[in-house]
């Protein structure tokens, strides 16, 4: 059996080492055998880099010239295809994955990327500026090689991005830029091919000003599933490792007892699939699905390396300050133009929410004055719990308290059946936000509740993966499972309000019970207790423990 390449992006690695690769080279031949120079955009750590690294295999011809032609690619779709592997060509691949915080480190540090590109073909190039020395390292090679280049350019708006909230000199950093790629249009002439990456569209105008054409491929339907995932890709590639971390899952409580193979499958769908860059292919985060079958859990392990703290605290800003907007809100439509960032300060959280992957496209339409457009959502659940996650960690810094004494105060409210001290803990939670955050809907106390609950133990909301029933949330703890039901009205404060509370709150009670809200969650645990909790405008409430 393959192994898995975790955190691999080498293609020669993952061939050689007797990995598991994802067979994306029907998309390398069409580009390579079709075209000279193209764009692609696709949010960070979703596969990118690999697929440059496969491109560089390709161009530099078979490791071994005494083996079969096909090299690498032997036992691989191009392999059987009418490529011609004959063809070998002098491979120039600039990491422009740089930090560099001002213009004159941002100056230094593409120049030692180009100088560490000629080193690698055994050249040392100077000259006076930066375009100056890429044209000199394009000569040279051309000079050594006798034949053009393949110029591969990995995140190359990487430095913006970095930078976008902490640098002074963000429009400076964006010209050197420009005016560097600008450069590659008088070195047309020395290129075989082009394929340039990156997360937005910030550097795009002076990208297609320095090139005669470049194609740009983010949103072309036959490019949708060139990095990620698709659904029968995962089925088919991980199948023998499906079994191994469905046991995995079942010990350490991250699936049900009973569940099958199909049923892991359908949650690790829900969990990470989604994405879309046309409406109608969805597929997977290849980093998350990776990071899922190493670890046998779910959890938002792509959140974790890009979170989107500026774009996601300006939309919060731009709609009052309401934590969970992005759950809420219906992205109706928007032409590919305004999906791309033009420079800075502009304010666009949507298209920066979309570039950096947390919002997809759910379909596209046809329109005679704008070309397509884009309606998006939200792609997945680990997205979802990451605006939760996110949520989370201002939820408690307000109450100035640990997730483990929460935890400690709740887990011992419940066992020792203390409504009183239940409801307290549960209004300190309300009482942390201000009043004008509160929402006028059941849904919103809901979402308040997983958010304070999730650092417990394993959470589940009614749309959570794995989540059968209609509870409105479930609690797995060691050896205790529990279900909590609210009801919400609308009342307004008044001397009955403690009354209504406890009427709604056994109301929640009997629903738990009348509909076995815990039956589908009885592989996770035996001891089963319930709690109704009665909710009124404001945030007033009171618990109620049964089971």
């Amino acid at each position: 059996m393959k192994k898995i390449p975790f955190d691999m992006q080498t293609f020669k690695k993952i061939i050689e080492g007797g990995y598991v690769y994802v067979d994306k080279t029907r998309f390398v031949y069409k580009m390579a055998s079709t075209g000279k120079a193209y764009f692609l955009s696709r949010p960070s750590s979703f596969g990118k880099s690999l697929l440059l690294s496969t491109f560089e295999s390709l161009f530099s011809g078979p490791p071994d010239p005494d083996g079969p032609p096909q090299g690498l690619f032997r036992d691989l779709w191009i392999g059987r295809s009418d490529y011609d592997f004959s063809q070998k060509f002098p491979v120039v691949t600039l990491d422009m994955n740089l930090e560099s915080g001002t213009p004159e480190k941002l100056r230094n540090d593409i120049e030692g990327v180009i100088c560490h590109a000629a080193f690698l073909h055994g050249l040392d190039v100077e000259a006076a500026s930066l375009g100056g020395l890429l044209v000199r390292l394009f000569k040279s090679l051309k000079e050594k090689y006798n034949s053009n280049i393949v110029l591969l350019i990995d995140d190359y708006d990487s430095v913006i991005n970095y930078n976008i909230e902490n640098s002074r000199h963000p429009q400076k950093l964006l010209t050197i830029l420009k005016n560097f790629y600008s450069k590659l249009k008088s070195c047309d002439k020395y290129l075989r091919f082009i394929f340039v990456t990156g997360t937005t569209y910030y550097g795009f105008p002076g990208l297609s000003a320095g090139l005669n054409s470049l194609n740009d491929i983010t949103f072309d339907p036959d490019y949708n599933n060139i990095c990620c995932f698709t659904e029968f890709e995962l089925e088919n590639c991980f199948k023998n490792y499906m079994p191994i971390v469905l046991e995995k899952m079942k010990t350490n409580g991250a699936i049900v007892n009973d569940a099958s193979v199909s049923d892991l499958l359908a949650q690790i769908k829900e969990y990470f699939s989604g994405y879309s860059w046309g409406g109608e292919d969805k597929v997977l985060n290849p980093y998350s699905i990776l990071k899922c079958l190493e670890r046998s859990d779910f959890s938002n392990y792509w959140f974790k390396t890009y979170p989107p703290i500026t774009f996601l605290m300006d939309f919060i800003d731009e709609n009052n300050d309401n934590p969970f907007s992005l759950l809420d809100t219906k992205f109706d439509y928007h032409s590919q133009k305004t999906l791309g960032f033009t420079g800075f300060g502009s304010h666009q959280t949507v298209p920066g929410l979309f570039q950096t992957g947390y919002l997809t496209v759910d379909r596209s339409i046809s329109d005679p004055s704008e070309g397509r457009l884009f309606s998006l959502r939200i792609p997945n659940w680990e997205v979802q719990d990451s605006i939760y996650e996110f949520f989370t960690d201002e939820l408690y810094w307000k109450l100035g308290r640990s997730p483990q004494e929460e935890r400690d105060a709740f887990m011992g409210a419940v066992r020792e059946r203390d409504s009183d001290r239940l409801t307290k803990i549960i209004s300190s939670v309300f009482d942390a936000l201000p009043a004008a955050h509160h929402g006028d809907s059941e849904s919103w106390y809901h979402r308040v509740l997983y958010a304070y609950c999730r650092q417990f133990g394993r959470t589940f909301l009614p749309e959570a993966p794995g989540t059968v029933g209609t509870s409105d949330l479930a609690i797995v703890f060691p050896g205790l499972f529990v279900v909590i039901e609210v009801e919400f009205s609308a009342g307004s404060k008044s001397s009955g309000q403690g009354k209504l509370l406890e009427k709604i709150a056994k109301k929640a009670l009997k629903a738990i019970d009348a509909k076995e809200h815990w039956r589908p969650y009885r592989g996770y645990s035996k001891e089963f207790v319930g709690i109704g909790l009665g909710v009124t405008l404001g945030g007033q409430c009171q618990a109620l423990i049964g089971g």
